[in-house]
């Protein structure tokens, strides 16, 4: 196999990575994220759910709005999160902190972190390309 051949099929690997985690946000964004936003709140969620439905996802707009939308999450996840301390006289510390989530935010959760996991997918294949762009440009000198 050539340096050229075996270059490929990292980049194939990487975006075939990339593509089901597609799949997969494709269904969290249309199953969770979009009934459990508030409709004003949708819109980015409805776009980067249609744009996973095509093949013009692996790009760095792309990845800005999703990168808009894990924080939008977190934001959601935060207001749905209490902090609280629950006593314990057995416990060195006297107790220790917890968190509770709401239904809610439980939920976005598990969404938020499949997100996040398409996003560095996607980072992958970009900072691959991005490399094999750079070598070509110093080898070429």
């Amino acid at each position: 196999m050539t340096s050229h051949q075996l270059q490929q099929a990292a980049m194939i690997s990487l975006i075939a990575d990339a593509v089901g985690y597609a799949r997969l946000s494709q269904k969290t964004v249309f199953d969770i994220v979009i009934p459990l936003l508030p409709p004003q709140r949708r819109g980015l969620a409805e776009d980067i759910q249609r744009k996973l439905a095509g093949d013009h996802f692996i790009s760095e707009p792309f990845l800005r709005d999703l990168a808009a939308l894990v924080d939008f999450l977190g934001r959601e996840i935060a207001n749905g999160t209490q902090q609280g301390w629950i006593a314990d006289e057995h416990d060195v510390n006297g107790g220790r902190h917890v968190r509770q989530f709401s239904d809610h935010a439980f939920a976005l959760i598990g969404a938020s972190d499949q997100l996040i996991d398409l996003h560095r997918a996607i980072s992958d294949v970009l900072n691959h390309a991005k490399a094999e762009r750079l070598a070509e440009t110093l080898f070429a000198h």
